[in-house]
């Protein structure tokens, strides 16, 4: 690929092609998860079916050095991606689920510093592991204030205190578009001796993640939201912060050492991300994910960056034409992200019938959206909306997509 691509960017996702029940697709819920590139499909394939042998470094044998050697690269490949100063600060994982879950449960907590800050905007994700953790008397969980659809920075910085030890805020919210800019939130809780930590899930496959400058101190986000398969995922860590994580998700591939130390046992773990990778790992997943690593920033992430502020504000402008409905968020805000959320504006409007209406009317093709809560229940009960239409982009969305869904929206709300 050169800078001469050509967006929207399709030739590399074939489910595009593909007719189900004879049906054309319309994807606008890449939010939930991005259609597989060609390319990442082919490398997981190659691996699994080509080498297939045990890594990690357990056997010694050649099969087991060139399984070792294509993880090695693909670890590489993400510290790139990412943008961390170490590949090994680089924790493959199933996804940004699984690396929240190993974050929270690693992260060391103080009876002196034992208060996690959380963003309006988490993801159940996230939310769900600290809450289960204050559950069990481990920790105080506290939520900014939401204002405008953003957190309340003002608000935030009166609720750190020097007990405050965390806190986790989204970079890209799955419930309302636009970014935030983490600096905001990091400076403060930086001052204030606390960590950083950013669920990158939305904003990864559609920014530049820079990590080493994004003033956090860890982060996470999920393979399939760009591209590669499911399960696949990455969790960086600042080397710094990596050091002092206790050992959580334990199994082989992790101990370095063990001995019989008095009537029991003494444990040693390994240190950086080989703590934290217990048992066989997703080898041909993380070669698979490496290989969409490389498609997308061949793309250019400045280039994906316009093409998706681009269809934003074309979708925005054709969305708020409709007078049946409210779009959620300013123009400016929204084409920084990759979503548009809007509610209805009239009564007899059911986001659940929209969603019925647009799998169901047409003969020729189906329209794929997101209505709901979008699994962000912090930021439906912060905002007081009980449900959401989402319309989200990737590298293929066009505005032609646009076109075919305001036509069929206004279908619909001329049946009411």
């Amino acid at each position: 690929m050169t800078k001469k691509t050509v967006f929207p960017f399709t030739k590399e996702f074939p489910a595009l092609g593909r007719r189900l029940g004879g049906r054309r697709m319309i994807y606008l819920d890449s939010a939930c998860t991005a259609l597989k590139l060609k390319s990442a499909a082919v490398a997981h394939n190659e691996l699994l079916l080509h080498l297939g042998g045990c890594g990690g470094r357990r056997s010694s044998h050649a099969l087991a050095r060139a399984v070792e050697e294509r993880f090695d690269w693909a670890r590489t490949g993400a510290a790139a991606f990412t943008g961390a100063e170490s590949a090994d600060e680089i924790i493959f994982t199933s996804g940004a689920t699984e690396a929240a879950n190993i974050f929270a449960g690693a992260f060391p907590f103080t009876p002196a510093r034992n208060e996690v800050i959380l963003s309006p905007l988490e993801h159940n994700s996230v939310f769900l592991p600290f809450y289960n953790l204050s559950k069990a008397g481990k920790i105080k969980l506290k939520v900014m204030p939401l204002k405008g659809f953003k957190p309340d920075i003002k608000a935030f910085e009166r609720m750190l205190s020097k007990r405050t030890a965390l806190v986790c805020a989204a970079r890209a919210s799955n419930f309302f578009g636009g970014v935030i800019d983490l600096k905001r939130i990091a400076a403060p809780a930086g001052a204030a001796g606390a960590a950083v930590f950013s669920d990158d899930a939305q904003y990864a496959p559609t920014h530049p993640v820079g990590a080493a400058s994004s003033g956090a101190d860890a982060l996470a986000f999920s393979g399939h939201k760009l591209g590669a398969p499911f399960g696949t995922g990455v969790l960086w860590v600042k080397k710094a912060l990596l050091a002092r994580l206790n050992p959580f998700k334990v199994g082989g591939g992790v101990v370095k050492n063990v001995e019989v130390s008095g009537s029991g046992f003494k444990v040693e773990y390994l240190r950086d991300y080989q703590g934290f990778e217990a048992g066989i790992q997703n080898y041909a997943g993380a070669v698979a994910l490496a290989g969409a690593f490389k498609t997308l920033s061949a793309l250019g992430p400045q280039n994906i960056r316009a093409h998706l502020a681009a269809i934003v504000a074309y979708a925005y402008e054709r969305l708020s034409a409709v007078k049946e409905i409210k779009v959620l968020g300013e123009p400016e805000d929204l084409k920084n992200g990759a979503l548009i959320p809007f509610v209805p504006a009239r009564r007899g409007f059911s986001p659940a019938d929209l969603n019925i209406f647009l799998n169901a009317h047409y003969k020729d093709r189906f329209i794929a959206v997101r209505t709901g809560r979008h699994c962000a229940d912090l930021a439906s009960l912060s905002s007081g909306l009980a449900e959401t239409v989402r319309l989200s982009f990737f590298v293929y969305t066009s505005k032609r997509d646009i076109d075919a869904f305001i036509s069929a929206l206004r279908k619909y709300l001329s049946f009411l």
